[in-house]
């Protein structure tokens, strides 16, 4: 009775480190692509002059893959008509959300800040009017 108690104990623990490096992975793999969709999305940009609608919809596509909704992207652009030669920009803010049941929180549960992943990405425009 004495060991199974203990199992019981051990087990959710000895589950949480099994998993830790698969949640790892699956949250890289998110920031990658939000990292990938806001660099694709600069370089349509700097052809078309500004981020329009389209660009911003490919933007939210390429992100709900991964289980983003629209409310959790925050997309920080460039919406005014850049002639060539000057820099249109675009960043990106999703929440990091498989971090906080790792083993670190787990520890320590005093720190339950909200994680994100936030990439920006610049491109000179190609934009002739």
């Amino acid at each position: 009775m004495g060991k199974l108690f203990v199992l019981y104990l051990v087990f959710p623990l000895m589950l949480i480190i099994l998993h830790q490096p698969t949640l790892n992975t699956v949250e890289e793999t998110r920031g990658n692509v939000a990292k990938v969709a806001i660099e694709r999305a600069t370089e349509f940009a700097s052809v078309e002059g500004y981020y329009t609608e389209e660009i911003k919809k490919e933007v939210y596509t390429l992100l709900g893959l991964v289980g983003y909704t629209e409310d959790n992207i925050e997309l920080f652009l460039t919406e005014d008509i850049t002639f060539r030669g000057d820099y249109i920009e675009g960043g990106v803010k999703v929440p990091n959300l498989y971090t906080n049941v790792l083993i670190t929180n787990i520890l320590d549960p005093s720190v339950q800040e909200q994680l994100y992943h936030v990439h920006y990405s610049s491109r000179m425009s190609e934009y002739v009017n």
